[in-house]
């Protein structure tokens, strides 16, 4: 477990092997994405709770198995049973505005129908960092939520085809690098630019990402442990070539267990590895959710720092379950009345 505190922001983090003792109570707003990864089913399990509204969101693309459509059906039934209404939107994952502006229309019509600031649920096992970051940093930033509380369930891959046992094409094709909304910080063309990367298993793409970028320094965000054993000295391979290509010194490599995002972000704080005085900072989220959710929150804290989602040319079937290690973050706001701002970004 992780406690940690910074500005305006408490986060603890808790494990276990049942869903059911990390999620409980009543909650105003739940955020949810079923996917063909088994995971999203993990949610379920969660008896002990309630919500007035639920997002569920429903991808196009779907596997040839039928797992997507099953877990979608299954995920819903449990929403319809503990929710007394269910938003569906339904979009391609990878079409970010259309569906991103669905699903925070549904957010300002619950909250225009609700006391602010509400208890969030979000569900971050299978659903893209683009919405589940943007949906966090949103109700945050704009004082709407007093508690996040998200969920996460640690996975194994069962693709014994791969050449390699972490051989995963989670993705197709190339990266493009997009800011996650609410978390675009303030960039000035006139500073260098320095990337700060979670680092996961697919290395080649992102050493392309910052090719194109060009960035004049770059520090890494490491998950040391890892969920499995071998992880680590996977990541690290896979990562080294960016390690050794700009030359970043251990003093800028930041160890975090790769579940762990209260970990994460208390590294992260500890670190302080921002020049905000002369430079542009990024936050390129290539490695565990966990870890993205880490940067994420040391965003929100910091203000000017871009988070950067990678967006794939379409998302691959890669069959996964749970492991049977479950994270919850608990995320509160410590201010109060809530802070003012734009809703409509």
């Amino acid at each position: 477990m992780s406690v940690h505190r910074h500005r305006f922001l408490f986060g603890r983090s808790s494990s276990s092997n049942n869903p059911d003792e990390l999620v409980m109570g009543h909650y105003d707003l739940f955020l949810v994405a079923p996917s063909w990864d088994h995971r999203c089913e993990s949610i379920t399990a969660a008896k002990h709770a309630t919500v007035t509204s639920s997002i569920l969101l429903r991808f196009t693309t779907k596997d040839d198995f039928g797992f997507q459509a099953g877990h979608e059906q299954s995920v819903e039934a449990f929403l319809k049973k503990y929710s007394k209404e269910v938003f569906v939107i339904e979009g391609d994952a990878v079409k970010l505005a259309e569906v991103w502006s669905s699903l925070w229309q549904a957010v300002i019509s619950v909250v225009e129908r609700n006391h602010c600031p509400l208890r969030v649920l979000v569900d971050l096992s299978t659903c893209p960092r683009y919405y589940s970051l943007g949906f966090i940093a949103g109700l945050l930033q704009l004082g709407l939520a007093r508690m996040v509380t998200v969920f996460y369930a640690e996975g194994q891959y069962l693709n014994h085809t791969a050449a390699h046992p972490i051989d995963y094409p989670f993705t197709v094709g190339q990266w493009s690098a997009t800011a996650i909304p609410f978390l675009k910080g303030s960039p000035d063309a006139l500073k260098q630019k320095a990337y700060i990367v979670s680092a996961g298993f697919e290395g080649v793409k992102t050493s392309r990402v910052l090719a194109r970028e060009d960035p004049d320094r770059v520090a890494v965000l490491f998950p040391d442990p890892g969920v499995r054993p071998g992880y680590v000295d996977e990541a690290w391979n896979r990562n080294k070539e960016i390690i050794d290509q700009f030359r970043i010194p251990n003093e800028q490599i930041v160890r975090a267990p790769a579940g762990d995002a209260v970990g994460a972000w208390k590294a992260l704080t500890r670190a302080n590895l921002e020049r905000a005085e002369d430079e542009s900072v990024y936050y390129l989220c290539s490695g565990t959710k966990p870890h993205s959710l880490g940067l994420g929150l040391r965003a929100i804290c910091l203000g000017f720092p871009t988070v950067m989602y990678n967006l794939p040319e379409r998302h691959t079937f890669v069959e996964v379950t749970p492991s049977g290690v479950f994270w919850a973050y608990h995320i509160v706001d410590l201010t109060t009345p809530a802070r003012t701002s734009k809703a409509h970004e």
